[in-house]
């Protein structure tokens, strides 16, 4: 890392307000991070682990579903920062592997006056190296990698997460014989609700969805496909938009009846989904008002 002031650290010290921003940067100084290559590190226990964590709450979890969990949590949790960093200052940091480290966690959540613990995985970048566009202030630094447009910035990114995530895939399937594609498809579904959440806390959601849908959205990436997306839904005057989903996390196969699907669930119907989300925008918008 570069002696001087590193410019992906400030930035991830302005994003520090942000809800659910579980990064850190620079060496860990605690001994329970991992490096993020070892989960495709066919000497190391820790993706089996990691796997074999999801069943924590469902001991009768199937291998698939235990595969689905990970996949769905890892999409979520490693792009975030990277898509906070993209969308508000053009900067990415090098998603690389041997870049990134990993420690699985507990946080507590507060709404509506309830609480409780859930689990996450932080994410932690090793060195300050990013991406950035020309006009970046901090251009000539040494740990910046200069993309002509936002074009290229937003195609390293992707083709960076990608490489990241295809090796970890596959183990993934070797696993539990949850297909590559299905877990593609939970990637795709994680990076755009991700970009449309935090579009939301910087205030500027119809950008992010549009970055969000050219992200998932390229030709080419395996995380294409036409049904991850974005819908809006009106409301007595409100308007709100939910992420369409395009693969399954299997949920239905660990709940008590069944067949409880997830409201936003691929194997709905879409007017089924509609519905439910309309009937969750009732309840909050009357809440609101009451």
């Amino acid at each position: 890392m570069s002696r001087q002031a590193s410019p992906l650290g400030e930035t991830f010290t302005r994003l520090a307000g942000l809800d659910d921003l579980p990064s850190g940067f620079g060496p860990p100084g605690e001994p329970d991070w991992f490096p993020a290559a070892a989960l495709a590190d066919p000497t190391s226990e820790q993706l089996a682990q990691s796997i074999a964590r999801q069943a924590a709450d469902y001991p009768h979890m199937d291998p698939r579903t235990r595969g689905a969990y990970f996949i769905n949590m890892y999409g979520w949790y490693l792009p975030f920062p990277a898509i906070a960093a993209y969308l508000a200052e053009r900067r990415v940091p090098n998603l690389a592997p041997e870049h990134v480290a990993l420690r699985y966690s507990t946080y507590t959540w507060h709404e509506d006056g309830a609480s409780g613990e859930a689990k996450r995985l932080d994410v932690r970048f090793l060195s300050g190296q990013f991406a950035c566009l020309p006009d970046d202030p901090a251009a000539n630094h040494p740990d910046a990698l200069v993309m002509p447009d936002k074009l290229a910035l937003r195609e390293w990114f992707r083709t960076t997460l990608e490489a990241h995530m295809a090796p970890i895939i596959e183990d993934v399937y070797a696993h539990t014989r949850l297909s590559r594609h299905a877990q593609w498809l939970l990637a795709a579904d994680a990076c755009a609700l991700r970009f449309l959440l935090t579009g939301r806390m910087l205030g500027d959601e119809e950008h992010a969805k549009a970055e969000g849908i050219a992200f998932v959205k390229a030709e080419g990436s395996p995380m294409n496909n036409p049904k991850t997306g974005y819908i809006s839904l009106q409301y007595r005057g409100h308007t709100e938009s939910f992420r369409a989903r395009g693969g399954c996390c299997r949920y239905y196969t660990v709940s008590e009846t069944g067949d409880d699907y997830c409201s936003t669930c691929v194997l709905r119907k879409p007017e089924e989904r509609d519905e439910r989300l309309l009937a969750y925008m009732q309840r909050t918008y009357e809440e609101t008002t009451s």
